[in-house]
């Protein structure tokens, strides 16, 4: 299924008015089951299911491996997990010593927005990025914000990315469950272009993660955590 679609409209500027194709993203209805009890039903962007369930079990606390799953299946949007054992780990303290350049760290957020190509055609799509010392990962666009998130983790997942050494990169503001999500997934900072909650630093200063936003072109709001970027 196609994450876009063209349709005709009209398009008003002042006394002008033209009829244009524009193109929009399109979404689908999913769910998630697991081991017979349905965790999720949300609307995402088409595509990357599987990394989207695997992306949940682990920002859940459900699983911290790939392994930990048993079966994984997808049927039109419909996913169904079977799991070695039934767990809900809570969010801890990040036990990494990470630390980065602030210059570095704005470069990475200005190439995920730059890449978001679906975005730049449409002005529909959240995008997520993570990020190690190699560069850029995983890269994903939604209309979800969140499933971004959960499809970008499940990449990550599946590629043997070292979230102790990595840096999530969000284009969307960044409420507190986002950070307990990626807390739970270890990653140590997380910087995005727009505002966090209160409720998103309090937790980040709880869980030792950097927290940054308003990351733009040479600037940053700094939150929670600046050692990790050497203040």
């Amino acid at each position: 299924m196609n994450g876009t679609d063209r349709v005709k409209i009209h398009r008003i500027d002042g006394n002008r008015i033209e009829l244009i194709e524009d193109v929009l993203v399109v979404e689908q209805d999913v769910s998630l089951e697991v081991n017979g009890e349905v965790l999720i039903r949300t609307t995402c962007s088409p595509g990357g299911l599987r990394e989207w369930a695997l992306g949940v079990l682990f920002c859940e606390g459900r699983i911290s491996r790939e392994e930990d799953v048993r079966r994984l299946g997808e049927d039109d949007g419909f996913v169904t997990v079977e799991l070695h054992a039934a767990v809900h780990a809570s969010p801890r303290p990040i036990a990494s010593d990470l630390v980065v350049k602030r210059d570095r760290l704005e470069k990475l957020a200005a190439e995920v927005v730059e890449r978001a190509k679906v975005f730049h055609t449409t002005g529909g799509t959240h995008a997520m990025g993570v990020a190690d010392g190699s560069g850029i990962r995983t890269l994903v666009e939604d209309i979800s914000r969140t499933c971004a998130l959960e499809k970008a983790i499940g990449e990550a997942v599946l590629t043997g990315v070292d979230f102790r050494r990595s840096i999530a990169l969000l284009s969307s503001r960044v409420p507190s469950r986002m950070v307990r999500k990626l807390a739970r997934c270890g990653i140590p900072i997380v910087a995005a272009v727009s505002a966090p909650t209160a409720e998103a630093v309090d937790l980040a200063e709880e869980l030792g993660i950097c927290l940054c936003g308003f990351v733009r072109c040479d600037r940053m709001n700094v939150y929670s955590h600046g050692w990790r970027i050497g203040l």
